[in-house]
């Protein structure tokens, strides 16, 4: 292993280093957005169906209004 270490410049050893801690960021930022993304999707699931509070910040769409009969007895 020294002798290929040896062998390699290091300035292709620190850019290697560099593209694989970019590329590691990048991924990681990735998965982190789509897993907001699956939050916000659960959340407006659940507040369409009116189990937890709608939240301004997630800007859910409004359900849409389906007209219903009520019959009172009077």
């Amino acid at each position: 292993m020294r002798k290929i270490m040896g062998r390699v410049p290091k300035p292709l050893l620190v850019g290697l280093l560099i593209a694989f801690v970019i590329s590691a960021f990048g991924w990681v930022g990735e998965s982190d957005y789509e897993q907001e993304l699956k939050t916000v999707q659960l959340y407006c699931e659940m507040s369409d169906q009116g189990l937890w509070p709608p939240r301004p910040e997630y800007q859910c769409p409004a359900k849409p209004l389906t007209p219903n009969v009520r019959l009172v007895a009077l």
